[in-house]
């Protein structure tokens, strides 16, 4: 299988250069305006190319990684090549009926991916359009597995998902960023604070997944009476650390439901 990858920014070159490493594709094509930006390629599968059209006619599978303000004009390149074949769409605020509309004889996806794709843990969450079959979905699930977890969910939750998952890291680098400060307060190294902190991170994430435990349940296994623990939390919940994060997220979902708005209405 041949894949092209249209829009190859931050996410679509890391999707990309994953989709190379899998067996059962033989090939990806990466497209960009401005070719000379792009790293170097990380496998011999992957070729470059500015060409939208002749990525998609050669593609058996289609990913549209751009930024939503070029959809218009890209659907419309890859429209007439794009007949009978899945196109997973990584554009926020684009809808499903919007893609259907822009691709008629595709069988669409939309999806929402993170930044950890560039490492390969990336959590994808994705909606199948009306066009899909179930080996369709399996085919979806496979790609996307190349470049981290996915998870098939309602159109509607997307624009959330893309305020707590697809912003998420940027929330979690603040957050580490506020702890490697606290180890400097308290004359912990930066080099050696940054490691505790983003070891502890993925080991507390980790942790979590594996032993299918609740952060509640986590969090009261650390805690004694009378100790450092709950004198650390009890500071964290002062500040309102959780109403924070809870309406940091809150507010980026109004601005992608905004960015959605907008784009239907130019559209």
């Amino acid at each position: 299988m041949i894949v092209a990858v249209i829009g190859a920014g931050k996410i679509g070159e890391a999707v990309a250069n994953s989709l190379a490493k899998s067996p059962k594709v033989s090939g990806v094509i990466m497209t960009k305006r401005n070719v000379s930006t792009l790293a170097k390629a990380g496998s011999p599968k992957v070729t470059v190319t500015t060409d939208n059209k002749a990525a998609a006619k050669k593609a058996g599978l289609v990913i549209v990684a751009v930024k939503a303000g070029d959809a218009k004009h890209v659907l419309g390149e890859i429209s007439p090549y794009t007949a009978g074949k899945v196109v997973i769409s990584l554009m926020a605020a684009i809808t499903i009926d919007r893609l259907e509309r822009a691709l008629p004889k595709a069988k669409v996806v939309r999806a929402m991916p993170n930044i950890a794709a560039i490492v390969g843990e990336a959590i994808t969450a994705f909606s199948p359009g009306t066009r899909l079959s179930g080996t369709d979905v399996s085919r979806v699930e496979e790609v996307l597995g190349t470049f981290g977890d996915s998870v098939n969910v309602p159109e509607s939750l997307l624009n959330p998902i893309t305020a707590l998952s697809g912003s998420g890291p940027a929330y979690i680098a603040v957050v580490i960023e506020a702890m490697v400060s606290a180890g400097l307060k308290v004359g912990i190294p930066r080099d050696i604070a940054l490691k505790l902190v983003t070891k502890t991170l993925t080991g507390t994430a980790d942790l979590l997944s594996e032993k299918k435990m609740h952060p509640a349940e986590l969090r009261d296994t650390v805690t004694t009476p009378a100790g450092t623990t709950i004198a650390g939390i009890y500071e964290l919940e002062r500040g309102s650390l959780r109403t924070s994060m809870m309406n940091a997220v809150e507010a980026a979902t109004a601005a992608a439901e905004k960015v959605a708005k907008k784009f239907e209405n130019d559209a």
